[in-house]
């Protein structure tokens, strides 16, 4: 199946992200606003990212254009009828998405690609409700999607091998490197990723280093690019609870449930660096680790 046309049913940085990647390839996309307001803000925020590349010199204004003349915003789900795959990246809560599936089925022809942009929920669980189960699938870009080269392909119980072939060749198409997964909470990255993360919060409590030198120690000697504190914060503790919520549910193991400092950073509504405060404080620059979190946990 050749992907011509793709509708995105969410205006967030996920959703207007994986909207950039799609019309930089050239292809025509849709992107639907799944919350109530005003569509400006979401082609505010459009418009704000592709002039900030062309500032940075990352892109051209002919190009920023182009991506733009590619990219239709609206707030009518009926916009993707005509769509040969449909991306949703709505809030990540099961039931919305399975009622979203269940609408789309009503609009979308019979033989487009339904796929879920979740992280860590079950993608047999969405295809369950509808009637056409071999056309849904994952398709998991990761934050920013413009710059992440990585996608998830996820093969759910019931998906056809022809789609999801067509699904890693359209991966290709748009400059990405696709990995095909089986369906599993997590899949590959947040399944690894989460308990990383999860670890660090539990060696914080008790007392074997503070945020900073656990971030400095794995940034220096393993060399990755963020230590585990600094990408908590990044991907939203929100998230980051969510996840390990999601994976424990599965699982039922302790490594994978959620720690007590982040269950109380969450309740407090400091979820990182879109709320300026989270393991670090990012109202001073640079951002420095929490003191209120330094003490080890009974």
């Amino acid at each position: 199946m050749s992907i011509e046309k793709v509708g995105i049913i969410g205006g967030g940085t996920m959703g207007l992200g994986i909207a950039q990647v799609c019309a930089r390839a050239g292809i025509s996309t849709t992107v639907v606003k799944a919350t109530p307001g005003d569509l400006e803000k979401p082609r505010g925020k459009l418009q704000g990212a592709l002039a900030k590349a062309v500032d940075r010199g990352k892109m051209a204004a002919e190009e920023r254009d182009r991506i733009l003349g590619h990219i239709t915003l609206t707030d009518q789900e009926s916009a993707v009828a005509d769509c040969d795959l449909i991306v949703e990246s709505v809030v990540e809560d099961i039931e919305i998405k399975k009622a979203l599936f269940r609408r789309l089925e009503g609009i979308c022809r019979d033989d487009a690609i339904l796929a879920t942009n979740t992280s860590t929920l079950s993608v047999t669980e969405m295809m369950a409700v509808c009637t056409h189960r071999q056309r849904v699938a994952g398709l998991h870009f990761f934050n920013p999607a413009p710059v992440m080269r990585l996608v998830e392909v996820i093969h759910g119980f019931e998906t056809c091998d022809e789609n999801i072939q067509a699904l890693t060749e359209f991966c290709k198409r748009v400059g990405k490197d696709p990995v095909q997964v089986q369906d599993t909470t997590g899949f590959i990255v947040n399944r690894l990723l989460t308990p990383y993360m999860l670890n660090a919060i539990r060696m914080l409590e008790r007392g074997t280093g503070t945020i900073e030198t656990i971030d400095k120690a794995m940034l220096t000697g393993a060399g990755v690019p963020m230590g585990p504190f600094a990408l908590a914060d990044y991907i939203g503790l929100d998230v980051v609870i969510a996840m390990s919520r999601n994976i424990y549910e599965d699982v039922r193991q302790s490594h994978h449930a959620p720690p007590h400092t982040l269950v109380r950073l969450v309740q407090l509504g400091y979820l990182g660096v879109k709320t300026g405060k989270g393991f670090y404080d990012y109202s001073v620059k640079p951002a420095v680790g929490n003191p209120d979190l330094e003490r080890p946990v009974i």
